[in-house]
């Protein structure tokens, strides 16, 4: 099962390498850059270069040739590269992905009307700064195929690049990952709380 990870604002760290390298696929990342950013660099900062580098449509084209050219069976994306997908499935003629993994994609509440047209699982982070997670989770759970999670961590726990980053989490999530590799769904819990 190919698997295309998108990166989050960030693009191509080490870190994300490092979770490529922990999937028992093959994989190839997706990335808003063509090059890697310091270790050192600051959210705030990358953010504004994300959008002056990118932004978030430019991205989502990237997304759409990577899924044309990688044909990939799976996604696993966070935060913006969740959203750039996102918005790429629910535009693709033809269904190509079987599913869809999403991590902290915040940025969707802007897009709630689209559907990707694969099996999709998103993990929300506890709380959201600029709209109420509970919400937005109602909604996109009335969509075919879509499955929405709060987690109890932080925006960006599965990136050790972020402020929210939790080693827990990280862990349990790659566990997860891998798990949906080899299973139909990544999760049979039938609540929309993940107690991990």
């Amino acid at each position: 099962m190919p698997t295309l990870i998108v990166s989050d604002i960030f693009g191509n760290t080490l870190d994300l390498q490092e979770f490529a390298v922990s999937l028992t696929t093959k994989t190839r990342i997706c990335s808003p850059y063509s090059f890697e950013l310091p270790c050192d660099s600051n959210e705030d900062e990358v953010y504004k270069l994300f959008l002056d580098e990118c932004g978030h449509d430019q991205f989502k084209e990237l997304v759409k040739e990577m899924i044309i050219h990688f044909q990939p069976s799976q996604i696993i994306a966070f935060s913006a590269g969740a959203v750039a997908s996102w918005r790429a499935l629910a535009e693709m003629p033809l269904k190509r992905v079987e599913r869809f993994i999403g991590f902290y994609p915040s940025q969707i509440r802007n897009f709630l009307s689209l559907k990707p047209g694969c099996k999709t699982d998103l993990y929300f982070a506890y709380q959201e700064n600029h709209f109420d997670v509970t919400s937005c989770i109602k909604y996109l759970n009335h969509i075919h195929n879509v499955s929405c999670y709060r987690t109890r961590y932080a925006h960006g726990f599965m990136n050790r690049r972020s402020r929210g980053f939790n080693l827990d989490a990280y862990d349990h999530y790659v566990k997860k990952c891998n798990k949906a590799n080899f299973n139909s769904a990544l999760t049979t819990e039938q609540h929309h709380e993940v107690v991990a």
